[in-house]
Order: C-alpha cells, then sequence, then structure tokens
C-alpha cells in the first residue's frame, strides 16, 4: 500500500512518520485489497486535524478528526476509518453468503445432470423435460405445487406450446406461443 503523509502549518516529523505508517499498514488486516493512504495533519491554533483517505479495490473512504495532540487525532481518524473497513467487511461477508444460497436455489436438480456449454462467459444450463399435455388450470397447479418457477406444457385443447411462470410477486403468468 502507498502511503503518503502530508502536514500543512505543521512539519512531519520522522519519528511521526514512522508512527502514522505503522499504524495505517494495520488496516490492511481489514482489507487487504488497499492502494493507497493519503493522510494530511493540518495544524491550526492549538489544535491538529487528521484527514486521511484510504482508496482500495471498491473502497473509497475518508474520515477526520482533531485533537491538540497529533497523535491523538491520528488515532481517532484511524479509530473511525477501522471501524468503517470492520462494517465494509461484514457486508460483504453477508452478500457473499446470500448470494450462495440464492445460486443454489436457482439452479434445479436435475441441472447435475445435464450438459453444460460456456458461451462468453455465460454459462449454458440445458436440461431435457418430457413433454406434458395439460389444460391451464392443470398446469397452474403444477407450478404452484413444484419449486420450479416456470412450466412449458401442451396444451390439452388447442395442442399449443405455452409456458406457465411464476413472478416475483407470487402472481402466474401464461406465455401462449404461436
Amino acid at each position: 500500500m502507498q502511503i503518503t503523509i502530508k502536514g500543512r502549518h505543521w512539519k512531519v516529523t520522522p519519528d511521526y512518520r514512522e508512527y502514522a505508517e505503522r499504524r495505517i499498514e494495520k488496516l490492511q488486516r481489514y482489507f487487504a485489497h488497499l492502494i493507497r493512504a493519503q493522510l494530511t495533519v493540518t495544524e491550526e491554533g492549538y489544535r491538529h486535524l487528521a484527514e486521511l483517505r484510504i482508496v482500495g479495490n471498491g473502497v473509497d473512504l475518508r474520515g477526520r478528526a482533531q485533537d491538540p495532540d497529533p497523535r491523538v487525532a491520528l488515532d481517532s481518524v484511524l479509530e473511525k476509518q477501522e471501524q468503517a473497513l470492520k462494517r465494509r467487511k461484514d457486508r460483504l461477508k453477508d452478500k457473499k453468503k446470500r448470494g450462495e444460497t440464492l445460486r443454489r436455489e436457482a439452479i434445479p436438480p436435475l441441472a447435475a445432470a445435464s450438459s453444460r456449454k460456456e458461451r462468453g462467459g455465460i454459462r449454458v444450463v440445458r436440461t431435457k423435460a418430457a413433454q406434458r399435455t395439460l389444460t391451464v388450470d392443470q398446469a397452474i397447479r403444477a407450478l404452484l405445487k413444484g419449486r420450479h418457477p416456470i412450466l412449458a406444457f401442451s396444451e390439452a385443447d388447442s395442442g399449443g406450446l405455452k409456458v406457465a411462470y411464476r413472478m416475483d410477486d407470487g402472481q402466474v403468468g401464461l406465455l401462449e406461443l404461436d
């Protein structure tokens, strides 16, 4: 991680620079893909204002804290950034867990036995099923009873191909193919 430390109206001592770099590098424990950290310490009268910007892969955090002691100001802003990185990491973990669950449920059990082909980064899953001849009412009952969101069938009355599908709001749609 590239660390830049600047002082405005205040000279950054080598001791302070070493302390700040050591503390800022510890933030990589929470988010390994941090690219750059920029610390600016400004002296305004009797107070020191520490502003820290952290940039990484998917991360852009800014924080500031003030205190009469520049080390305390740095510690305060680092504590805030540490908490923000922890929250972000937890959100990503939760999001990843939810995504895995949704992916597992979206693939029907027959997909494991079906043939798979790659087309431009998109996985195509082919499933073979027997053609069923049903009435529209029977198809809707079968769709609501089953766990798959789509049911293709041949209508008993007209012999035409139709697709019944379950919508997100619980309603059922019917697609009639000519």
